[in-house]
């Protein structure tokens, strides 16, 4: 029996995941039901700031759907994917490469990087967080070991663009080489810097005297971070570092968690228009207006609306007819690349040219409504996925903390990282049950993908069981730590970070423009 009470019993995943819940077209309809769910759960009140009382009602929320999810019979939970899963992942791994589970294995390696298998460790987990963003795990896992035996073969990562967050996984790559070469190529100076704890404020400094700046803004100036923030807020000081096996003074604070975060407070949905979109879409559908083809292809589609109308429009109402008319610009730009219709979207009877990205991309400007489009239904429908601040990070990890409290006080004693996993898999769920799409493919883990690998690489199933059963009672145990954190008062960080490099630009970790790609997981 649960003794951890919900206060917020509408969005309580016990009940999304449990009663009977509407199904809904897409997960911008699902987000939308939650978020107002959320704020009549709230009195109509979303909390935008953090108090004793907010804390403690997120907390205990947090708490209660964490103890839900361990009690959970019908599903599995994600309470060992740190502790455990990831260990087993380095124990399949080892058979593939013995050098990140023998010490021997790894000394003797012809790279002539590693002096023991924690060298190892700490090149693949760097590749596996460094390509991690936006990427399933077995995208992940495919990218992160292409890049460590790209190191293995060259003493390099090979700086590739991988998916949606491409940009940014090819600059972290080589970042990482630049890294590697600062600390004179030896891995164990590697770790001491990405586990080194540092003021946000000195790391910045420090790092922007050898050509590399940190993104501002991201922390507050006196938060401790961890060296590999260089990396990032979320895949350097919290995804890397919980690879690394520090699952209690780090935690990922990603889409998932901003969401179940969002959905306590009532600011899942950010519902306000950014910028100038409002007024570009009005220029756009101007210049429409004196183009009859433009306006009966529209009046055909069922999209027209008056400059007027469109500007009593409420954003709920703004958003539904905006997505109508981003399905409307597909279907132009179909035709428009197949040459079916010209630039004054006139039919054409025999079908021109096919045209180029370039000429469609023209055209799509010219126009000027379709990018207007896109910007609105982006903020309007869009979810919160990326905290807006240092402080609101800082906020969630108070709140963690406290609901840490609170279920050690209710007998389940598990660290930060563990909580985030737990949370994890429910709120994937919670969405796959509102829009009737099959949420078991999010939930895959690491060890279960490297088995996956290790078993198209040739080898046997009782190979790969003799590597899983090899973790036997160390599931707790956390892999890659080995060498502990360096405190900066103990250990400086000058002279371990070393000549990085020329300048170069800043990579947020969440994409260059601060706007989060939609993870291709989520649906969007």
């Amino acid at each position: 029996m649960p003794h951890i009470q919900p206060p917020l019993p509408n969005v309580f995943s016990g009940r999304l995941l449990t009663e009977g819940m509407p199904t809904v077209a897409d997960n911008y309809a699902a987000a939308r039901l939650i978020a107002d769910m959320s704020v009549d759960d709230l009195g109509g009140v979303p909390i935008t700031a953090p108090s004793e009382g907010a804390n403690e009602l997120i907390a205990r929320q947090m708490a209660a759907e964490a103890e839900f999810s361990l009690l959970r019979t019908d599903v599995r939970t994600a309470s060992d994917w740190y502790t455990g899963a990831i260990a087993r992942m380095m124990a399949v791994a080892g058979i593939m490469h013995p050098e990140i589970v023998s010490d021997e294995a790894a000394a003797s390696h012809p790279c002539g990087l590693f002096a023991d298998a924690q060298d190892a460790r700490t090149a693949l987990i760097a590749a596996i967080a460094i390509t991690s963003q936006n990427n399933t795990v077995n995208e992940n896992l495919a990218y992160g070991l292409e890049q460590y035996r790209a190191l293995c073969a060259t003493g390099r990562f090979a700086p590739t663009r991988y998916g949606a967050n491409g940009s940014a996984i090819e600059h972290n790559l080589a970042r990482f080489n630049m890294m590697l070469e600062g600390c004179g190529g030896r891995l164990s100076t590697v770790h001491r810097v990405l586990t080194m704890k540092v003021k946000m404020s000195d790391l910045k400094a420090l790092a922007s005297l050898h050509g590399i700046e940190v993104t501002a803004g991201k922390e507050l100036a006196d938060e401790m971070v961890f060296g590999s923030m260089i990396f990032g807020p979320k895949i350097g000081n919290g995804f890397m570092q919980n690879l690394l096996g520090n699952l209690n003074d780090s935690i990922t604070i990603d889409m998932w968690l901003m969401r179940t975060f969002g959905r306590y407070t009532g600011t899942l949905i950010r519902d306000e228009v950014r910028g100038d979109a409002f007024e570009r879409l009005i220029r756009g559908l101007r210049r429409t207006e004196r183009n009859a083809s433009a306006v009966a292809a529209m009046k055909e589609a069922g999209v027209w609306r008056s400059i007027s109308e469109l500007r009593d429009l409420d954003n709920l109402d703004l958003l539904e007819h905006c997505r109508a008319l981003k399905r409307h610009w597909e279907g132009l730009r179909r035709r428009y690349v197949e040459g079916r219709i010209g630039d004054t979207l006139q039919p054409r009877l025999r079908a021109g040219p096919r045209r180029s990205n370039q000429e469609t991309s023209e055209f799509k400007a010219k126009l000027g409504w379709p990018g207007a489009v896109e910007s609105i239904t982006k903020s309007l429908g869009g979810t919160v996925d990326v905290p807006g601040s240092a402080r609101l990070r800082r906020w969630i990890r108070t709140v963690v903390r406290r609901a840490l409290e609170i279920l050690d006080d209710a007998g389940y004693s598990m660290s930060a990282a563990d909580l985030q996993a737990i949370l994890w898999y429910p709120e994937k769920e919670i969405y796959g049950r509102l829009t009737g799409r099959p949420f078991e493919r999010l939930n895959s883990s690491y060890d279960e993908i490297m088995a996956k690998v290790a078993r198209k690489e040739g080898f046997s199933d009782d190979e790969i069981e003799r590597a899983l059963r090899s973790v036997g009672d160390e599931r707790g145990g956390r892999p890659g730590m080995g060498r502990g954190p360096v405190q900066s008062d103990s250990d400086p960080v000058e002279g371990v970070l070393l000549g990085f490099g020329a300048p170069v630009r800043t990579v947020d970790d969440e994409g260059f423009d601060d706007e989060p790609g939609y993870a291709r997981a989520a649906g969007f």
